[in-house]
């Protein structure tokens, strides 16, 4: 919490503490949904605290220069955090969800299968069922079928 006549940093460049804790917020807002649209906000919010200067050496960063960094930090890696929300195929169709459950399918299908046959199943159905399972996706898979399309 911003205590007011511990840090000036904040007035120098014009910002109250009110409006420090609603771009603190905001940030948090952005940063829950991840929208690659909320980009130009965030760097709105990085410009009206950009003017923070460095403190000299030997100095301790100030409160405005620190937020400063945080939100110039988020601004330049925005594209990389929201990546995953906008990759699509040729076709304009999403190939990768938001949690990447596929994936994560696919790598227990494939690589945890060796594992179960080391240490065995419970139970005869269950391994026959899960052989059967494997091979089924396998071949659908190397037709070029998209894994989402087995799974719905």
């Amino acid at each position: 919490m911003i205590i007011a006549g511990q840090d000036h940093s904040l007035e120098a460049i014009q910002i109250t503490p009110e409006q420090a804790l609603e771009d603190l917020a905001s940030l948090k807002d952005m940063i829950h949904t991840r929208r690659p649209e909320d980009q130009p906000r965030l760097e709105g919010i990085y410009l009206r605290h950009a003017s923070a200067r460095k403190p000299g050496r030997g100095h301790k960063h100030d409160v405005a220069y620190r937020m400063r960094n945080l939100f110039m930090d988020r601004w330049n890696l925005w594209p990389r955090l929201t990546f995953y929300r906008n990759w699509k195929d040729e076709d304009g169709n999403e190939i990768l969800d938001g949690t990447n459950n596929h994936c994560e399918r696919t790598i227990g299908w494939w690589i945890k299968k060796r594992y179960r046959s080391m240490r065995g199943y419970k139970q005869v159905q269950s391994a026959l069922a899960m052989s059967r399972l494997i091979a089924f996706a396998g071949n659908h898979l190397s037709r070029g079928l998209r894994l989402a399309d087995l799974m719905a």
